[in-house]
């Protein structure tokens, strides 16, 4: 299993974030018009240290975990849901973690005109693990 397949089967095998979203988890895009809550994700920095021998095997990899629901209330405890699921180290699938920090959260939101409006919290995470 490769990081990404992993951090969305560690919030999917999560029952707090299941429960909120069932499987409503994927990577970069919402699909258009598809219900909501949701989370989106994104690699947003992924640096490879390496030492004279080449690459090491542990890295730290920044990932944008947005959180989408119809109401601010409902976007907020999803976030929370996804926090208390990725900063504890875990292994999924043969996919091992380390702990997780958050490195910031944001209130954000989507007008979608005639005033309505869909809630994100956007959460940046550094996810400590071992290869791809």
């Amino acid at each position: 299993m490769d990081f990404q397949e992993g951090v969305r089967a560690r919030l999917i095998a999560n029952s707090a974030v299941k429960a909120i979203v069932a499987a409503r988890v994927s990577w970069m895009a919402r699909a258009k018009g598809a219900p909501l809550p949701a989370i989106t994700l994104q690699v947003i920095s992924d640096p490879r240290p390496a030492h004279l021998k080449g690459l090491e095997g542990a890295r730290s990899t920044r990932v944008r975990c947005d959180c989408w629901a119809e109401s601010y209330g409902a976007a907020l405890a999803l976030a929370r849901a996804a926090i208390a699921t990725l900063t504890p180290p875990a292994s999924i699938g043969g996919k091992r973690f380390g702990n997780a920090q958050v490195a910031g959260q944001q209130d954000l939101s989507e007008d979608l005109g005639s005033g309505s409006f869909i809630h994100r919290q956007a959460v940046d995470f550094i996810i400590r693990h071992v290869g791809d």
